[in-house]
């Protein structure tokens, strides 16, 4: 009985903290954007701003996210479980919100965020800042669920996932031709929904090389960075593979020039992102979705 009323006391207080998270971040709002501090002590109307509305509750649906499947270790009581969870959701609060600054730092460096979403309701925008939202937020969802109790695991693989993600937008322009800058000033949502498949397919791949049992640190990276570079060797196969049966042809895929004109169809946005993340599911598959046993026979 009473570890079935500590257990309902952990709820409730989880869904406290999870309240008082949420209103935390429209304070911190403001700071991340100190241009729009006076919009967010107003009244919000969604329906006057579908591009504010996006970013703003991506950014709460991915603090939902991360705090998903949670792990509360009752061993030592409750009080225990409380400082420990207080500890591990707060430090991934804050990974969280740091990480989206970063990847928006690198991604949308060109682009003020007052300017695109409040004046110009760039959706282009709103969507590539979605896409960082929620992919991150399931990262580290997965990181918290690896390190278990262990900060200083949380803060190695954090590091890990964000150095990737980070890298992932480096190679951008090798997967995907289309003028990236250019396209978002045009507000054009070719170029959201091709960065949003092909951002997801990255954490898909990342995500699936956390995906392993942890016993030893060690080896752990060993077996993490081998799961990246042989998903980066069968990724292009799939890739390959999908345009060759299917007879995929576009004029504006790999190695092709970039499109000089200002009319660039949705559809091959589309075509990029689901493609590729796609042929990323399908590597994840091979790299982090096949089981072999313990048991190998010796002759």
């Amino acid at each position: 009985m009473n570890e079935l009323f500590d257990k309902l006391v952990l709820r409730f207080i989880f869904t406290a903290y999870i309240g008082l998270t949420l209103y935390l971040y429209k304070y911190l709002h403001r700071y991340l954007y100190p241009t729009v501090r006076g919009q967010l002590m107003k009244i919000f109307y969604p329906e006057k701003n579908a591009c504010d509305t996006l970013h703003f509750f991506s950014r709460l649906l991915g603090i939902g996210i991360i705090y998903g499947q949670f792990y509360f270790s009752l061993n030592d009581g409750i009080l225990l479980a409380l400082f420990d969870f207080l500890i591990r959701a707060t430090l991934a609060f804050v990974f969280y919100l740091t990480s989206l600054y970063i990847l928006e730092s690198i991604v949308l460096g060109n682009f003020e965020y007052s300017t695109e979403i409040l004046k110009n309701k760039n959706m282009p925008y709103a969507i590539i800042t979605l896409t960082h939202s929620l992919g991150m937020a399931f990262l580290i969802n997965k990181v918290l669920q690896v390190a278990g109790n262990s900060i200083v695991l949380m803060l190695i693989f954090w590091l890990f996932s964000l150095i990737l993600v980070a890298l992932s937008f480096k190679a951008f322009p090798l997967v995907c031709k289309l003028p990236f800058n250019s396209l978002i000033i045009q507000k054009n949502n070719t170029i959201a929904f091709a960065y949003l498949g092909i951002f997801w397919g990255w954490v898909v791949i990342i995500h699936s090389a956390f995906g392993q049992e942890l016993k030893d640190i060690r080896w752990y990276s060993v077996l993490f960075i081998l799961k990246i570079l042989l998903s980066l060797i069968i990724l292009p196969i799939f890739l390959k593979l999908l345009h060759f049966i299917f007879n995929i042809e576009t004029k504006n895929i790999f190695g092709a020039e970039d499109d000089p004109s200002n009319n660039i169809d949705i559809g091959q946005g589309i075509f990029h992102g689901v493609i590729f993340i796609t042929a990323c599911y399908l590597t994840s598959v091979i790299t982090g979705q096949i089981y072999f046993g313990n048991f190998y026979p010796v002759f």
